[in-house]
């Protein structure tokens, strides 16, 4: 990631956003995730992000739809989350939008239409595999350094924090699991309030500095940090047959990698565009989610 201060962060024009667009929306009949605003870096990680896992063996699940239907998040698609999971391993490009986020707008990172590039095991090989995988991309393919790295989970997390040559370059922060409990944000455990599907499972955050210089010190939430990924993690204990997921903000991702990142603005108008598009094909009435951003 190149050096430079949080204002000094980089954006891509309106313009070149559109022109990014256009090609994804034509590359959409070819696989690609992308319809709307994205940086040269996300679109070449999320084709390498299924070619890489496709390789593996993981097959491609097509994304859910924007518009939800539910009153949670505005009928808004908060995450990933399936209602009927599917078997074997697979993997998803999953575009998404979180009210919450509007508040945080001015933040580095934070955008209003995102993307999560994850996979799913139903039946982990070996305990902690679908999280060495995740990390591996990270490092291996996305370049990024794991010495810069924070990880923060509970005591579920001990066990990987001692053996994974790659978390020990890094550092650990463990939260006690009531409180990750409690907040359900994905920092330890993932349970979000009011989610229609009520997940609820351990969990990692991979968090990533802005900046050089901004690496001092630990805590929650770590100062000067973007998280870049959520991973499901299974307790040590309990059977290997348990289903894990695991998912990394694309543009989050690239942005750690080039220091280029979408606007919020861009992104709102990405969003409305989208979920317009959607509710004409579909033949649907907008969420109340699209006139909350609509708004702004």
């Amino acid at each position: 990631m190149s050096e430079m201060t949080k204002s000094e962060t980089k954006q891509i024009s309106r313009r070149t956003v559109l022109e990014l667009s256009l090609a994804g929306a034509a590359g959409l009949t070819a696989g690609t995730g992308f319809a709307f605003g994205a940086t040269e870096a996300a679109v070449s990680l999320e084709t390498e992000f299924r070619s890489h896992f496709g390789q593996l063996g993981y097959k491609t699940t097509e994304p859910l739809g924007l518009l939800t239907g539910d009153s949670f998040n505005g009928g808004l698609r908060y995450d990933e989350t399936l209602e009927v999971p599917v078997s074997g391993n697979s993997l998803f490009v999953q575009p998404a939008s979180r009210l919450e986020d509007i508040a945080r707008r001015n933040e580095t990172g934070v955008l209003a239409l995102f993307t999560i590039c994850g996979i799913r095991q139903s039946a982990p090989l070996e305990q902690g595999s679908l999280f060495a995988a995740l990390l591996s991309f990270l490092v291996e393919n996305a370049k990024l350094d794991p010495a810069r790295m924070v990880f923060v989970s509970t005591d579920v997390f001990a066990p990987f924090a001692e053996t994974n040559d790659l978390v020990r370059a890094g550092r650990t922060f463990l939260r006690p699991m009531d409180e990750a409990r409690a907040e359900g944000d994905g920092s330890g455990y993932f349970a979000p309030k009011g989610h229609p599907a009520s997940p609820g499972y351990p969990t990692v955050s991979i968090h990533y500095p802005l900046s050089a210089g901004m690496e001092d010190g630990l805590a929650y939430p770590p100062v000067g940090h973007l998280e870049i990924a959520e991973i499901g993690i299974t307790p040590s204990g309990q059977s290997k047959s348990a289903a894990e997921v695991g998912g990394i903000g694309l543009e989050r991702m690239a942005f750690a990698a080039t220091g280029v990142m979408p606007s919020f603005e861009d992104s709102r108008q990405d969003l409305l565009d989208r979920l317009k598009a959607e509710a004409e094909r579909a033949g649907k009435p907008l969420p109340a989610g699209y006139e909350i951003f609509a708004e702004q």
